[in-house]
């Protein structure tokens, strides 16, 4: 079974639009005020207020028909770290979530040679590109991208993604 990891903040849940929310209303501009939003915020909650996108969890049961999915998070807090496990725990038992740091790269914390990566996040994707991975963009705009982009997690069933180390 080919390798699926999936982003989990605007992918799987909607805490980056959530989370943009709140900073814009609190009046935050600078980096490391940013920075310590992230790292003081109750995950637990905005999990809850985001909710999931597209009714994400469903779908993600359909692709582990198909795929090995795992969940590839980058966290800002050990409290964010309690928050998705527990949350997935909850909604997707048994499946793998790998936490990593946000100064680290998702390509340089699992192999990605081969394996697909859905992510909102551009540079992600280009990195993880480039160490053999197949990216695909998640967008709910469905903007136009260099890289195969889609906004519903059951069109990667549709997508001819086997053996493939680029997508053009």
């Amino acid at each position: 079974m080919q390798k699926l990891y999936l982003d989990c903040d605007g992918v799987i849940l909607d805490t980056i639009n959530m989370s943009y929310k709140m900073i814009k209303e609190k009046g935050i501009t600078k980096r490391e005020e940013i920075d310590h939003f992230y790292k003081n915020l109750s995950w637990q909650q905005l999990i809850i207020e985001a909710g999931e996108i597209n009714n994400s969890i469903t779908k993600i049961k359909k692709l582990m028909e198909t795929f090995d999915v795992e969940i590839l998070t980058h966290i800002n807090s050990d409290g964010e770290i309690l928050a998705k496990l527990n949350y997935f725990n909850k909604v997707l038992p048994g499946i793998k979530v790998i936490t990593v740091p946000k100064e680290i790269k998702k390509a340089d914390a699992v192999d990605p040679e081969g394996n697909i990566l859905v992510d909102d996040y551009l540079p992600n994707l280009e990195y993880w590109e480039e160490k053999g991975g197949i990216p695909i963009k998640f967008s709910d705009s469905g903007k136009e991208c260099k890289y195969q982009s889609i906004t519903n997690l059951l069109e990667l069933l549709e997508l001819n993604l086997k053996n493939k180390s680029r997508i053009k």
